[in-house]
C-alpha cells in the first residue's frame, strides 16, 4: 500500500466532491438532540426513574426526585436574588450532594456556576476568581464561609435544612439557551495569573 495516498499533501488534490466525501467518511446519522442544556438533561433522567439513587456521599444518599426538589428551592431563591442567563455564581464547595444541589440550582436559574474547591483553592485565587467572574453570589459550605469576603454568601446547609419539609418546589421559568454559559473554570494560565474558560451548555452537551 502506498502511504504517500494517505498523506495530507494527497488529500489537498482531492476534488471538492472527493473532499466531501471523505470529511464524510465515519460519520453517523446526524440526529436532532432535544435537550439543548445540561439541567435539562438531568430532568429528564429525573422523570424517567425518580426514585432512583442520583447521588450520594459520605452521609447519605438521594434520589433523582428529591435532588430535583432540592435544587427546584434553591433555583426559585437564586432567581429571586437576580441571578438570570449572564449571571456568574461562585460554588465554594467540597465534593458532597450540597455542590450536586447547588450546581443544578445555578443552572436552573439561567447563571452560570464558578467551582472553587474548598479544600484546594487557594486564597489569591479564590479572590481572583470570583473578582474576575464578576460573581454576584458565592454558595459555600458552612465551613468555608469565612474565606469569602467581598461577595454575598449563602451558605447550603442552612438554606436545604430549612426547606427539607417543603413537600414541592417549582422550577424558575426556563430561561437558558445552548448559546448560554454554563461553567466557568479558571486555569492555572501560563503567566501564573488563574484564567477563565467560559463552557457553554452546547459545549457540554456536544450538540448544537
Amino acid at each position: 500500500m502506498d502511504s504517500r495516498a494517505f498523506s495530507p499533501e494527497a488529500l489537498q488534490s482531492l476534488s471538492p466532491v472527493g473532499r466531501a466525501l471523505f470529511n464524510k467518511f465515519g460519520r453517523g446519522e446526524a440526529r436532532e438532540y432535544p435537550l439543548k442544556c445540561v439541567h435539562q438533561a438531568f430532568e429528564f433522567q429525573a422523570r424517567s426513574h425518580p426514585e432512583a439513587i442520583a447521588v450520594e456521599d459520605l452521609h447519605e444518599r438521594i434520589t433523582y426526585a428529591h435532588l430535583d426538589r432540592e435544587a427546584n428551592c434553591l433555583a426559585a431563591h437564586l432567581r429571586e436574588q437576580g441571578i438570570f442567563p449572564g449571571a456568574r455564581v461562585g460554588l465554594l464547595v467540597e465534593r458532597s450532594i450540597h455542590m450536586v444541589i447547588g450546581i443544578l440550582a445555578v443552572l436552573k436559574a439561567g447563571g452560570a456556576y464558578v467551582p472553587l474547591d474548598g479544600n484546594i483553592v487557594s486564597s489569591s485565587t479564590l479572590t481572583h476568581a470570583l473578582r474576575d467572574s464578576d460573581a454576584s453570589l458565592v454558595l459555600v459550605q458552612d465551613k468555608f464561609a469565612d474565606r469569602v469576603f467581598m461577595t454575598p454568601t449563602l451558605s447550603l446547609e442552612e438554606f436545604v435544612c430549612t426547606h427539607k419539609t417543603v413537600a414541592e418546589c417549582s422550577k424558575p421559568e426556563e430561561l437558558s439557551s445552548p448559546d448560554d454559559s454554563a461553567y466557568i473554570i479558571y486555569t492555572s494560565g501560563t503567566t501564573g495569573i488563574p484564567k477563565g474558560v467560559d463552557v457553554m451548555h452546547q459545549n457540554v452537551t456536544n450538540r448544537k
